[in-house]
C-alpha cells in the first residue's frame, strides 16, 4: 500500500478544485484511471451554481419593512394582498434555495465519490 499521509489528498480545497488541481496536488496523474478522471471531469462540469443566501436574506428584509408603511396605511385590504403575494414569494424563494441545495449536495456526493475512486485505484497500482 502507499503512503497513508496521501489519505486525505481528496478532501483538500473539495469541492472547490477540479480534479486536474487534486490530481496535481496529490501527484497522482501518472497513476490515474482514465474513465475515472473523465468521469470526474464531466462532474466538475456540470457544477452547479451557487445559491446566494445573501439576495435571498435582502428579498426577505425589503418585503418585511414594506409591511410598516401597510400597517400605517390602515387600509386592511392592501395590507392582506400585499401579505398574501410576500408569502408566496417566500414560499417560492424557500422552494428554490431547497431545490438548489439539494442538486448541490448531490453533485457534491457524487463527485467526492469519483474523487475517491480516483484515489482507490491509485493506491492499489502502487
Amino acid at each position: 500500500m502507499g503512503d497513508r499521509a496521501l489519505d486525505t489528498w481528496v478532501l483538500r480545497n473539495f469541492p472547490d478544485s477540479s480534479p486536474a488541481e487534486i490530481a496535481r496536488a496529490a501527484d497522482r496523474s501518472e497513476f490515474l484511471n482514465l474513465q475515472e478522471y473523465q468521469r470526474a471531469i464531466w462532474l466538475w462540469q456540470r457544477r452547479p451554481s451557487e445559491v446566494c443566501i445573501l439576495l435571498h436574506l435582502l428579498i426577505f428584509g425589503v418585503g418585511a419593512l414594506i409591511h410598516i408603511p401597510l400597517i400605517l396605511f390602515d387600509n386592511f385590504v392592501v395590507f392582506a394582498l400585499y401579505h398574501t403575494f410576500y408569502v408566496s414569494l417566500v414560499i417560492g424563494c424557500v422552494g428554490r434555495f431547497v431545490c438548489f441545495e439539494s442538486r448541490y449536495r448531490r453533485w457534491k456526493q457524487d463527485y467526492l465519490r469519483s474523487l475517491a475512486r480516483l484515489a482507490i485505484q491509485g493506491d492499489s497500482r502502487d
